[in-house]
């Protein structure tokens, strides 16, 4: 199935009317470019996100973000597969967001691991190997030498790995990374 390029073409009130059925919150656009507007709870994230389907002055769509996977799912007469905003609990959690129902809540760590997965793909940061569910969050410049907190100072490694790592120096774990890796220093 081809998805629509042109705002002609654009099942707009159809389509809107199957994201209200799968419990979205369909909005009014903002501008005249928006061809339609709602929000949708993103699994994984933590609150729920605005998605919009834009068109240029030339009527050529532009689908942001999920809108694409959630205009085929439509197309194909699908249920949605992920969760709308009236499938959450009306009463926000802790931090102020909204939680779906029936569904854990991302810890922060899982949270940290995604993104780190994205940035960096599923190999390990020392070895190169698939990590599978065997992922740790490494530290590259160990707490106990300065080391933050925070994503430009992690890396994901398998438990072994990150282990033999230990408490390591930086300049150290480049050396065990190309050791490992059977790079030339």
């Amino acid at each position: 199935m081809k998805l629509p390029i042109r705002r002609a073409q654009f099942k707009t009130a159809e389509f809107a009317a199957w994201l209200a059925q799968q419990g979205a919150e369909v909005g009014t656009p903002t501008n005249p470019y928006e061809v339609v507007r709602y929000r949708a709870y993103v699994i994984g994230g933590a609150k729920p996100a605005t998605h919009i389907v834009y068109a240029k002055e030339s009527g050529l769509l532009n689908f942001v973000g999920e809108t694409r996977a959630h205009y085929e799912a439509f197309m194909a007469g699908e249920k949605f597969a992920g969760m709308f905003v009236s499938q959450l609990d009306p009463a926000p959690s802790n931090d102020g967001t909204a939680v779906p129902r029936n569904v854990k809540k991302p810890s922060r760590g899982e949270i940290t691991r995604d993104g780190l997965l994205l940035r960096d793909g599923e190999g390990c940061w020392f070895c190169g190997k698939s990590m599978g569910d065997d992922s740790t969050i490494e530290h590259l410049v160990p707490r106990s030498k300065g080391g933050v907190n925070h994503s430009d100072n992690y890396v994901l490694a398998h438990r072994k790995c990150n282990s033999d790592a230990a408490n390591m120096p930086l300049v150290e774990k480049l050396a065990m990374r190309q050791r490992l890796r059977g790079e030339m220093a």
